[in-house]
């Protein structure tokens, strides 16, 4: 059993979930009887553009990761700290698009940053 990536995925879960609660704790309340406002329409391109990014590079570090094993040809270090940075700005983004504080969203975030940990965490571990 693979404990690293494991961990990865819990750590990653409670950057999504803290960045949620956080983010719920210091919006704005709506007066009462107020409908909360909507996100900027901006935000959503944003998300799908974060998320895209992170994708592209974590395939690209597991790629080049599995084939340095016979290669021994690293990807750079830096590639592996920009990978972390977008995997935690993809993680906080539900947060700050102001994604409500329900149950049915937090499981989703609990699930989604529990794939986009396991998977940072898998880049990781195939470098040799």
């Amino acid at each position: 059993m693979n404990l690293f990536a494991f961990v990865g995925a819990a750590a990653a879960m409670a950057v999504a979930l803290l960045g949620l609660a956080v983010g719920h704790r210091f919006r704005a309340v709506p007066e009462e009887g107020a409908e909360p406002a909507d996100p900027h329409p901006v935000l959503s391109t944003i998300g799908s553009g974060l998320l895209s990014g992170f994708v592209l590079l974590t395939g690209f570090l597991v790629a080049t990761g599995w084939a340095a094993r016979t290669t021994h040809v690293l990807p750079p270090v830096g590639l592996y700290a920009a990978d972390i940075c977008a995997g935690i700005a993809v993680l906080l983004y539900p947060s700050l698009a102001g994604l409500p504080v329900t149950a049915r969203h937090v499981t989703a975030v609990s699930f989604f940053g529990a794939l986009v940990g396991y998977t940072l965490a898998a880049a990781i571990q195939l470098r040799p």
